[in-house]
């Protein structure tokens, strides 16, 4: 490329130093002169902008990208051209990537690691919902800024190199050797679920020093198609059994059988960054939302070979296995209290319950009250207010979610009773504060769902122990037909 230092593009952009050079171009920081404030700024090669395909596609999926606002994911200000060769303007991160970071380091804690796969997690939710899929998530495109926040970054590029490598190879495919998915490399990729397996890679690495796969680009290749990852807990036995679950689950070679989406990837995470859940039902205190659906190194962005192992299908479109962790299992359980409490407005409030990820830091243990349950029939035991209900249903839903990672429920049982709780959670929002209509309308579905689950357990179709079975037994409410 050619030295671009102190060019001025679209007579705005004052480029400076060139802070780092790739395969599809180079990042200079620089100056909007119209603002004032500092950028960065990538520069394509001019091979990719001789691609007027690949640059209308690049084009596009920035600008689709300038519409995600998110702390978590690095903010695109501007796409452009300068004599013919396109370019990116973004904001000037400090800091540095996780690349560079575990180069010198080397593994995390397990504390630091959740609370930085949590912000990448957060920010891909945040892509996703935008339409936007990053095709390329590897440490080197996770930047820890000097603030200590994460921000996923290059959006589109690794679409960009697929196109280019479309227009000069047959039977190969682009990305980075040590986080593609198996279905990138069949021709399958493209989906939120290839960005999951990728951070589960990350998260391994993150955890284990390495990513799951290691060996020479070929090797990646059959490994990430035919071979299951070792166990974390092969290589550091203090992660959690839950966390491994979780990092196992989003490496499944099935798209379907990873978790629903990075959000609920960031809700099981969170369990490991934040402190347990109240003790006592935290009456008028915020609560948690509801789980809503919605050889080679291992920074080297590798051109691949990908072999011929016959004709594929695509991924089934089934249902995609939310994989929960029921680490937030000692929380829930501690979380539960008998609904006749939950009730009582006399009840001291244990303080908010956590909030989301995006802005999670590490904090001390800290110390719980136990309270004790009241059991009560299922038919003349209150709901907890309107004012309650919601976090209630918080706590269902992670039960249920901890449940499905241990099995002993029946999936279409638990795809049910998921809707059922986001439905009412969405009925309790929409009516908040009337104390009726919707409002009441939930808490008579609650009932109607605890008897359901009950006899779902008479049928077999949900197991008598697990994080759902003792959510039930915890919550006060008994069962109407054992009497």
């Amino acid at each position: 490329m050619p030295d671009m230092a102190s060019s001025l593009l679209v007579g705005r952009y004052q480029l400076g130093e060139l802070i780092g050079r790739g395969g599809m171009g180079e990042v200079w920081q620089g100056r909007d002169l119209r603002s004032g404030r500092p950028v960065a700024v990538k520069m394509l090669t001019p091979q990719v902008a001789q691609m007027m395909e690949a640059r209308e596609r690049f084009a596009r999926e920035m600008r689709a990208a300038a519409r995600i606002v998110h702390p978590n994911v690095v903010t695109v200000l501007d796409v452009g051209e300068h004599e013919g060769q396109p370019f990116l303007v973004m904001e000037l991160l400090s800091g540095r990537s996780l690349a560079a970071d575990l180069a010198e380091r080397g593994r995390y804690g397990i504390v630091e690691a959740c609370h930085l796969l949590g912000q990448a997690a957060a920010g891909l939710d945040a892509a996703h919902r935008a339409g936007v899929v990053h095709r390329d998530v590897k440490p080197a495109n996770l930047h820890r800024t000097g603030q200590g926040v994460l921000k996923v970054v290059d959006f589109g590029v690794a679409h960009l190199a697929t196109e280019a490598a479309r227009l000069t190879a047959v039977g190969t495919v682009v990305g980075t050797a040590a986080y593609l998915s198996p279905e990138q490399i069949v021709g399958h990729g493209g989906q939120p679920a290839s960005d999951l397996y990728a951070l589960g890679c990350v998260g391994y690495e993150l955890l284990c020093g390495h990513p799951p796969f290691v060996g020479s680009a070929p090797q990646l290749v059959y490994k990430h198609l035919h071979e299951p990852p070792v166990s974390p807990s092969r290589y550091r036995e203090d992660v959690p059994a839950e966390l491994e679950g979780l990092i196992l689950a989003l490496l499944a070679k099935d798209p379907a059988a990873r978790p629903a989406g990075a959000g609920a990837a960031l809700q099981i995470l969170s369990a490991f960054t934040q402190p347990p859940a109240r003790t006592a039902w935290p009456t008028g205190s915020p609560v948690p939302p509801v789980l809503r659906p919605g050889g080679a190194r291992a920074g080297d962005t590798a051109l691949l070979n990908t072999p011929d192992s016959g004709p594929r299908q695509a991924p089934s479109e089934g249902r995609r296995l939310v994989v929960p962790v029921a680490a937030a299992l000692t929380a829930i359980t501690a979380a539960v209290v008998g609904v006749s409490l939950l009730a009582n407005s006399g009840q001291p409030s244990a303080g908010p319950a956590p909030s989301g990820m995006s802005s999670i830091a590490a904090s001390e243990e800290p110390t719980t009250t136990p309270s004790t349950a009241t059991s009560a029939m299922l038919t003349p035991s209150p709901l907890p207010a309107q004012s309650g209900a919601d976090g209630w249903l918080a706590d269902f839903d992670r039960a249920l979610l901890a449940q499905q990672a241990q099995g002993g429920i029946d999936p279409d049982l638990a795809r049910k009773v998921h809707e059922q709780i986001t439905k009412m959670a969405g009925n309790l929002s929409e009516d908040k504060g009337r104390g009726k209509g919707k409002g009441n309308q939930a808490q008579k579905q609650m009932r109607g769902l605890v008897r359901d689950l009950f006899e779902a357990q008479r049928q077999g179709k949900l197991a008598a122990d697990g994080p759902l079975s003792t959510f039930l037994d915890r919550s006060g409410l008994s069962d109407e037909h054992d009497n």
